[in-house]
């Protein structure tokens, strides 16, 4: 009942109205405009290391396009990209479980100028997707790297491969979810993040506490099924 009220009140202000490049309204008008909320998209590919069994893997699907809607997260990004938006110094940015793009898409908008790099175990959701996104307008002044990657294993070495000489300034984990990937994800990606990053892992109420004594070189901030980690100063 909660996401529906908010729902109709985003519907209420208006996707048509101009909003501020970066604010919430305006990451939700990019969501819904490169598609918006999918379901049930087949898992084609999974990990060899994936915990489910057989038929939970193939029962239902995945879904993508909701983090800034119907998960209501816009209002966190505004807070915590915030910096980053408002500069015009080029930044490296990865997100994890980048599904059809809908997500690349908007951080290609929000840093036409920077490092955008989506990783999943299976890119050809984003491949299939991609023409369709670039129909609505995506990648036209900036294109992702995207590249394959498994979140239960560790991939330190990848992750050098990868980003190179370069720091991660924004990290965002919207992958597999659970505890055990979103752990071997953060070890794989935490000597690689710049002094002053933000790293967001989505949909995991538990994680949270969690990190708060498995991490104490981070701050820890809580938002129900978001949590967001920044350095301690």
């Amino acid at each position: 009942m909660i996401t529906i009220i908010r729902n109709v009140f985003n519907d209420l202000i208006g996707f048509n109205l101009k909003s501020k490049h970066g604010s919430a309204q305006w990451l939700i008008n990019k969501e819904v405009q490169y598609g918006g909320i999918h379901k049930n998209v087949p898992r084609n590919k999974v990990s060899p290391y994936d915990p489910r069994s057989e038929i939970e893997i193939f029962a239902g699907g995945m879904t993508g396009g909701d983090r800034m809607r119907h998960h209501g997260y816009a209002r966190f990004y505004e807070k915590y990209l915030r910096q980053y938006a408002c500069s015009a110094a080029p930044i490296t940015l990865v997100e994890v479980g980048i599904l059809r793009g809908v997500g690349l898409s908007i951080w290609c908008d929000l840093f036409p100028n920077s490092r955008i790099v989506g990783l999943d175990i299976d890119l050809e959701h984003f491949r299939g997707n991609r023409h369709v996104l670039e129909s609505k307008n995506a990648f036209m002044f900036n294109s992702p790297e995207i590249y394959e990657f498994d979140q239960f294993i560790d991939n330190r070495s990848l992750i050098g491969e990868i980003v190179g000489h370069d720091k991660i300034d924004i990290f965002i984990d919207d992958g597999f979810h659970s505890i055990e990937s979103i752990t071997i994800t953060l070890n794989s990606v935490r000597d690689y993040l710049a002094e002053n990053f933000v790293y967001f892992i989505e949909d995991n109420a538990d994680v949270g506490e969690l990190l708060i004594n498995k991490c104490p070189e981070y701050d820890v901030h809580v938002h129900d099924e978001l949590t967001v980690l920044t350095r301690k100063i």
